[in-house]
This record gives C-alpha cells, sequence and structure tokens, in this order.
C-alpha cells in the first residue's frame, strides 16, 4: 500500500503516491500536513496514520528496527520534569520508492504537539527515475493549486525552475494571520536562515532526531523578525522532465516560539532547584 495524499485530485496527476502536504485555510492561518497528520497533532495521529498506511515499521539499518516508527526520547539536561519524546520518524522502501517523515514536537511544560514535519521521496535516481516519477509540471501545478504562488522560487544557480536545472526549491511563508509573506530581503535574511536552522530531516540520518524546540532559540528570533509565522519548503530533483525526488518541509514557528519561551521559564525554575540541591549536598571541603 502506498502512503496516500489526503484530498488529492490522483487523475490530475497520474500518480497517486506523492507525498505532497495538504494547506487549509481557517481563521488562524494556514494548517500544512503531512500524511493526514497536521502540526499541532500529537504522537496518537502519528500512530493512527501508520495504521492506516499499513507501516509496519522502518526497512532501512538504523538504531531503530521495530515498531511501526521510531521515536527519540530526550530528557532535557538530565533535569527531573523535562523528559518527553521529541521527534517521530519512519521510512520504508518499496520496488518503485522510498519514503520518509519526521515529526518534531513542542517541550515541556508545553503539552506535546507537532510543530515542524517533514516528508521525503525518491522516484528512482536522476539517471534511472522508477515507472512513478511524476512528471515536473504537474508537481509544480499542484503546488500552486495547494499553496498559491510562491515567495520564493528557484533551481539550481539561481534560475526558474525547468525541465534544465535538475534542482529547485519552492518557499511559501505565512504572517500570525495566515497571510502570505512576500520574499525581500528582510525575509532573506530571517525567514530563510530560519528554515535551515530549524527543519526536521526524515529517514535514519544522524540529524533524524534534530528538534529545535526546546534547545536552540534563535530559529525562532529569526522568524519573528522576519514576519514569518509558518512556513513550508519543496525541493525538486529532477530530470527530462521526470521528478525523482520530492522534499517537502514545513514549521509552525509562532507555535515553536511561545513554546519555546515557557520551556525556557521550566528550565530556569530545574536548574535553581538543581543548584539548591547541590549545594546543599556538596559542600567545599578545602
Amino acid at each position: 500500500m502506498s502512503f496516500v495524499l489526503y484530498g488529492m485530485r490522483i487523475a490530475l496527476l497520474g500518480f497517486a503516491a506523492l507525498a505532497l502536504p495538504v494547506l487549509a485555510q481557517s481563521p488562524a492561518g494556514p494548517s500544512l500536513t503531512v500524511f493526514g497528520v497536521p502540526l499541532g497533532a500529537t504522537a496518537v495521529d502519528i500512530e493512527r496514520m501508520a495504521v492506516q498506511c499499513g507501516i509496519t515499521g522502518p526497512t532501512l539499518d538504523g538504531d531503530c528496527r521495530t515498531g511501526r516508527i521510531c521515536s527519540y526520547r530526550v530528557n532535557i539536561e538530565n533535569l527531573p520534569g523535562t523528559e518527553f519524546v521529541s521527534t517521530m520518524w519512519g521510512n520504508r522502501r518499496q520496488a518503485d520508492r522510498m519514503e520518509s517523515f519526521s515529526f518534531a514536537f513542542t517541550a515541556p511544560p508545553n503539552a506535546p504537539r507537532i510543530w515542524s514535519a517533514g516528508s521525503d521521496q525518491t522516484f528512482g535516481d536522476r539517471y534511472t527515475p522508477s515507472p512513478v516519477a511524476p512528471l515536473l509540471n504537474d508537481v509544480l501545478a499542484e503546488l500552486r493549486q495547494r499553496f498559491g504562488e510562491p515567495a520564493r522560487m528557484f533551481a539550481a544557480g539561481g534560475g526558474e525552475i525547468s525541465r534544465n536545472l535538475p534542482v529547485g526549491q519552492i518557499y511559501w511563508v505565512w504572517d500570525a494571520q495566515g497571510r502570505p509573506v512576500p520574499w525581500t530581503k528582510t525575509s532573506r535574511q530571517t525567514c530563510y536562515l530560519a528554515i535551515s536552522q530549524a527543519m526536521v530531516e526524515t529517514g535514519n540520518t544522524v540529524r533524524a532526531s534534530w528538534n529545535a524546540a526546546p534547545v536552540n532559540p534563535r530559529p525562532f528570533l529569526l522568524a519573528r523578525q522576519g514576519n514569518c509565522a509558518r512556513v513550508a519548503r519543496a525541493e525538486i530533483g529532477h530530470a527530462r522532465g521526470l521528478v525523482f525526488s520530492l522534499s517537502v518541509r514545513m514549521a509552525d514557528f509562532q507555535a515553536g516560539h511561545d513554546a519555546q519561551f515557557r520551556t525556557n521559564q521550566l528550565l530556569s525554575e530545574k536548574r535553581s532547584e538543581a543548584d539548591s540541591a547541590r549545594s546543599t549536598r556538596n559542600r567545599p571541603d578545602f
């Protein structure tokens, strides 16, 4: 069973497994989804997706071999009351494609909610795209239909995405009210850097467990400066008009920023408690 794109017009694209995220407009702004699991969802929603999609467990070599999906549990600075599932991810290889996904959660004392997510798909490679590789023009058309006009769209070397340039990146940026944010010098120096510093990595890579939410405030400060509350990025590898790889990343920087503020407050309290206990227990002797 392939991953099914929820709400996708299969007849338009002519293939059944392109895992583009779904954008649903709401008064609170865009709702971004990977494999039917939206930002703001919980681990239960990921488990439900795994059951619905028939995921039986990772098929690649790596540390996580059992269960439908992998998870990475963190205890921040080994402080009591800070343990949480930081990330959940999974992958599988099929005869005509490879598929991976990853979700990052907010840290205590926040409720564990997804603030960042991503998916990767490969259809063969640049030299031998698989029979299910979609057409570049169809992918670009579907992305525009779902998200509207991109804030930024460019190919390798800085040109427009076309059949002749092998890699393309597309960015969408929204403010806290869900309005598109244009790509300016300011957004390039803030939102672009925030995206590169905070996005999840999928699969069994050394960064599959990466989650900026509990440890790194810089991406959220940059996003706030650039007024990019939510972002999405698609990276497309293609050859001769056929897409052999599709990477999608998305983040709710506003939710991540607010959650990290509360996490930092908790960590400050926990550090003070730990220092007090250490001072009482470990008296200097010299």
